[in-house]
C-alpha cells in the first residue's frame, strides 16, 4: 500500500494537502495482466510506455491514459473507525475513485507522475500487493527479469 500526501493549491488559492492511499489486490493485478496479455502483461505495457516517456518525448495520450488508470484503479480509502480496512467502493458499490478523479489532488498527483516530479517507479512498487508468503524478493525480481526489463533498468538508460 502506498500512502501519499498530495500538496496543492485549492480553487481559492489556499495551500492544501490530502492524504491518499493506493493499492492493488493480487486479483486486480491478475486481471490487468490478462488485459495487457498481448503486450507482455502489466509490466510489459508499463515498460513500453516508460520507454516512450524516457526517450524525451512529452507524455502522449497512451502514457497519460495508462498512468491515470493505474492511479484511479488503485485508489481507496482507510476508514477512521476501522483502519484495518482499505475500501475501493462505498455501500452503494460506487468506486471512491470516481469522486477522487474529479479532485485537484488527483490532477496534481497524476501530473506529478507524468512529469517526473513524483517517481512512477515508487508509485508502481508501492501499489503492488505484498509477495506471497515464502517467495523471496530476489526470486520475484528474477522471474520479472525473465518476462521484461525492470523499471530500474529502463529509467537508468537515460
Amino acid at each position: 500500500m502506498l500512502k501519499k500526501v498530495i500538496k496543492f493549491k485549492d480553487y481559492d488559492g489556499k495551500d492544501t494537502e490530502v492524504t491518499a492511499y493506493f493499492s492493488f489486490e493480487p486479483q486486480e493485478i491478475m486481471d490487468l495482466n490478462l488485459e495487457y496479455e498481448k503486450e507482455g502483461g502489466l509490466i510489459g505495457r508499463l515498460n513500453a510506455l516508460m520507454e516512450e516517456k524516457i526517450n524525451g518525448e512529452p507524455p502522449r495520450k497512451p502514457v497519460v491514459d495508462f498512468v491515470s488508470m493505474m492511479v484511479e484503479k488503485s485508489f481507496g480509502i482507510r476508514p477512521k473507525d476501522d483502519p484495518t480496512l482499505f475500501l475501493k467502493y462505498d455501500e452503494n458499490d460506487r468506486p471512491y475513485s470516481k469522486r477522487f478523479k474529479q479532485s485537484l489532488a488527483y490532477k496534481t498527483y497524476v501530473w506529478a507522475l507524468l512529469t517526473g516530479e513524483e517517481s512512477l517507479e515508487e508509485f508502481t512498487k508501492g501499489v503492488m500487493p505484498p509477495l506471497p508468503e515464502g517467495l523471496k524478493e530476489e526470486d520475484a525480481k528474477e522471474a520479472m527479469k525473465e518476462q521484461a526489463p525492470t523499471l530500474y533498468e529502463i529509467t537508468s538508460k537515460g
